[in-house]
């Protein structure tokens, strides 16, 4: 059970996800969105393969183009734990959907599998969009940070060059997502479009996400 505060001017919002405990990791910086390989993923898993067939293609085809064999092991199994919390539907949309609503599956996908990426998109990204406000500044990153470190050893560990790592792969996972556009160092929120057929692909319990995503009200 994760509780989840938003402040908005002078509102609170509790939002309560009923999820397995995620755990904070900076995971993001080392892979962010990668949509080709997702993509890629999504596609083998929608022909049948196996998460085992796909490791093993890494492996041996090296049909991600890795160098390196610890990442040819690592990048799969990555990618087929993110598409493991979403239905087949969506992944369905990631491997045959258009450039844009498989873009914003990715990350939606993404931001399931990692926690410090929701609760960003929930207590910043919303947030800012919910006060009014387009634009979000790299110390409205670092309050959020500070937040977190407060309440987890994890995150309050972090090297400042850590931290300037994983707000720029969250400022490039964002854009590339088309959710935001950069700004100087700035990023100006793009609120995603997504029709009634994308939009009855999502389960119940998703809502929390999609409100993170400006998706849902």
């Amino acid at each position: 059970m994760v509780a989840i505060t938003r402040h908005s001017g002078d509102s609170t919002v509790d939002v309560t996800i009923i999820q397995k405990e995620l755990p904070y990791t900076s995971s993001i910086k080392d892979m962010p969105l990668m949509f080709p390989e997702m993509k890629r993923t999504a596609l083998l898993l929608c022909k049948g393969k196996a998460s085992d067939e796909i490791v093993s293609l890494s492996m041996d085809n090296n049909i991600y183009q890795i160098d390196k064999p610890k990442r040819r092991r690592d990048v799969p199994l990555r990618m087929i734990k993110r598409l493991s919390t979403i239905g087949k539907p969506l992944v369905g949309v990631i491997a045959n959907g258009s450039d844009a609503d498989a873009r914003l599956i990715a990350f939606f996908a993404l931001m399931k599998a990692d926690r410090l990426l929701f609760e960003y998109m929930y207590e910043v990204y919303a947030d800012r969009h919910h006060a009014g406000h387009s634009e979000i500044t790299d110390n409205d990153f670092l309050d959020f940070i500070e937040r977190k470190a407060q309440n987890s050893e994890t995150v309050a560990k972090w090297s400042t060059p850590n931290l300037v790592n994983i707000r720029g792969k969250i400022k490039s996972t964002l854009c590339e997502a088309g959710l935001a556009k950069r700004s100087g160092d700035s990023l100006l929120i793009q609120k995603p479009i997504a029709d009634d057929e994308l939009r009855n692909l999502f389960a119940e319990s998703d809502k929390p996400y999609l409100k993170a995503m400006l998706m849902e009200e």
